[in-house]
């Protein structure tokens, strides 16, 4: 099968000019803790299952999955088989040095602080 070729084409009105690239914060991320009714069902491994792929597979698994609808939304499952949602507010918007907010309205752009 022939691969097939195409061309990039840059949109030059999307281009910030004055962009002078990503800078690393050194910033601790925040951790929130919860109290749950029932702990989340975890994925356990057999004796047999302990090679690199079964490691891979299983030991890198995020249990919290993100509501592609409503981006404060995550769900999880709990050992009773439940399915739980959880809704992730911020309240503390993280300024930019740009003078925009670090929230986003419903299309996706930020929104000016």
């Amino acid at each position: 099968m022939e691969a097939a070729n195409c061309s990039l084409r840059v949109k030059r009105p999307l281009l910030d000019p004055r962009f002078e690239g990503y800078k690393l914060s050194l910033e601790p991320l925040p951790c929130y803790q919860l109290e749950l009714d029932a702990a989340v069902a975890e994925v356990k491994l057999r004796d047999d299952q302990y090679t690199l792929e079964h490691m891979h597979a299983f030991g890198m698994y995020n249990y919290l999955h993100c509501d592609a609808w409503y981006q404060d939304s995550v769900y999880y499952i709990d050992n009773l088989g439940r399915i739980m949602n959880l809704t992730v507010m911020l309240f503390l918007p993280v300024q930019l040095d740009d003078g925009y907010c670090g929230h986003r309205n419903t299309c996706g752009h930020r929104v000016k602080a």
